[in-house]
């Protein structure tokens, strides 16, 4: 399951449920139609997952550093302690910035915009 909010004109996606290949192909879909709609940053929450597949967390940020430069920054928001252990994990701070809640990533995005 996904909600899709706005919030200062930065796209929140909650997602819920099991993080597998099929909610990847979905996210990067919409991060496709996020990016066609002008807006210049998307969020992540994954505080609402329950399970995860670390080979498709690999695939979308994959997907995505090789689809840079792209106008859209991802920053992900709330992962769950046990998700945090996957070993694929330790190497997304690297790509994307992780945060603690919702409110520090939208501060920061509107301080460097």
């Amino acid at each position: 399951m996904l909600q899709i909010r706005e919030q200062h004109q930065i796209k929140i996606l909650a997602l819920t449920g099991q993080f597998n290949r099929d909610s990847t192909t979905g996210i990067q879909v919409l991060i496709l139609g996020i990016k066609e709609m002008s807006c210049h940053h998307i969020i992540l929450d994954f505080s609402g997952v329950t399970e995860i597949d670390s080979t498709s967390l690999s695939e979308l940020f994959l997907w995505y550093y090789n689809m840079q430069p792209c106008p859209v920054q991802i920053s992900v928001v709330k992962p769950q302690p046990y998700i945090q252990y996957h070993s694929d994990w330790s190497h997304l701070s690297e790509i994307v910035p992780i945060y603690r809640s919702e409110e520090e990533a939208v501060e920061h995005v509107l301080a460097s915009s």
